[in-house]
């Protein structure tokens, strides 16, 4: 059930490009090019941008993750058409003409993409539960009929603005049903935490890859603010999702509420490096935010989510011992709600020429029984690259809530793996 609300983070995003303004004599990476020396692998490096055709763009096979991955390729073509617009467009015309491709992106591509995933977000969890959903418009009160492909109803929602909804089949518990009202907004603050790690990758971050970013914070606040409830567990009937999880929190007597569902999203931006990135790079002549870091550990940065158990604040950082590995940590911590931790612990290395400048992650996630998330990208030729993605979750794991792919017998485990080709450009 997905609102029209724009968020007004969207006042400090014209400050993020406000010191960038034209003309631009900088060097895309500011480095003159008689000094910059490519390495084999930087040949099919992480900088560039992708179109991927992916196992799991077919709809028996969607997850969160790779539906995400295709968000970014959206966002990260934005960037691209403001790098052309720059390039071939005089002094005069170029800010008129990129603000002009930024509200139409903003209004058309980024809002469709944005219901779209939100509401297949409740839809993959509905299905985790062995359930057939509908994505359909939320005016729409005739017969269920189960239609879940993502990629029609993103295109359907270009330049439809009503409000979309997730139908689904009934016979759930109330667990089952908070776990679904909560899957849009967490797809969104998912979306936000996808961009902050790939911009700790490739160390660069466009004015639409930080809209995005803030549009997937604080779009659940946005939400969960604009909405009335009685804090009744009556609210579980409700059509707007910060007031149905509510609702049920009260029906199962967990002592979180919708406001606690803001500030979450308030006070994670708030405690993110990756915000005050963004906020820096507004006040320098750089064309992108680079990463803060500290004697080489990440600035960390803190995701709210919505669970079966409260909320939660998520932390991730890395230490990066060498330019090709780095180790990951953090953790996942219930503040709202029943107290409860997961741990996570992880590498990101990228293999020498001997092994085809592979890059090799892996994540392992601990306390709530234990997850796995892998992913391994392997060069074949200059612009090309075999990828391989894959997870299996502890279903009573706070990632395993969001990310299995069935959850049908609660307390099992959940796997999937994607195989795609990513060209690079």
């Amino acid at each position: 059930m997905k609102k029209t609300v724009f968020i007004s983070a969207f006042t400090l995003m014209t400050s993020f490009n406000s010191a960038h303004c034209e003309p631009e004599t900088q060097y895309e990476l500011d480095t003159p090019p008689s000094e910059v020396v490519e390495t084999p692998a930087e040949s099919n490096s992480k900088i560039k941008d992708s179109i991927t055709l992916s196992s799991a763009y077919f709809e028996s096979q969607y997850t969160n993750k790779q539906l995400a991955n295709f968000g970014l390729e959206v966002v990260r073509g934005m960037a691209r058409l403001e790098d052309f617009i720059a390039s071939n467009f005089d002094n005069e015309e170029r800010n008129a003409a990129k603000w002009c491709a930024r509200a139409l992106y903003i209004l058309f591509i980024h809002r469709a993409f944005n219901t779209a995933y939100h509401e297949i977000g409740h839809g993959l969890r509905v299905k985790a539960y062995g359930k057939d959903f509908q994505l359909a418009e939320y005016n729409d009160h005739g017969a269920f009929k189960k239609d879940q492909n993502f990629f029609k109803f993103f295109v359907k929602k270009i330049g439809n603005f009503s409000r979309a909804s997730c139908r689904h089949e009934t016979g759930l518990t109330d667990e089952e049903e908070l776990v679904i009202s909560a899957g849009g907004m967490n797809n969104e603050t998912y979306m936000a935490e996808r961009i902050s790690r790939d911009f700790h990758d490739r160390g660069r971050l466009s004015f639409a890859e930080s809209f995005a970013y803030f549009y997937g914070k604080l779009s659940p606040v946005a939400y969960a603010l604009s909405k009335n409830s009685k804090n009744e567990a009556a609210d579980a009937l409700s059509g707007d999702d910060p007031v149905a999880v509510g609702g049920y929190y009260k029906r199962l007597g967990i002592s979180a509420t919708k406001n606690d569902i803001a500030l979450g999203g308030l006070v994670s931006t708030l405690l993110s490096g990756t915000t005050y990135s963004i906020i820096k790079s507004a006040f320098s002549p750089d064309k992108y935010a680079t990463p803060i870091s500290f004697y080489n550990f990440q600035a960390p940065d803190v995701f709210s989510y919505v669970t079966s158990k409260g909320i939660s604040y998520r932390l991730v950082s890395a230490y990066k011992y060498q330019d090709n590995l780095k180790f990951l940590f953090g953790a996942e911590h219930v503040f709202h709600g029943k107290s409860t931790t997961e741990v996570h612990l992880g590498v990101d290395t990228t293999l020498d020429s001997s092994f085809y400048n592979t890059n090799l992650k892996v994540v392992t996630t601990f306390c709530n029984g234990f997850s796995v998330e892998a992913a391994c990208s392997i060069p074949v030729i200059d612009r090309l690259s075999i990828n391989v993605e894959a997870g299996t979750y502890s279903c009573k794991s706070m990632l395993g809530e969001r990310h299995s792919k069935s959850m049908k017998n609660g307390k099992g485990r959940s796997s999937d793996i994607a195989v795609f080709i990513s060209y690079r450009y």
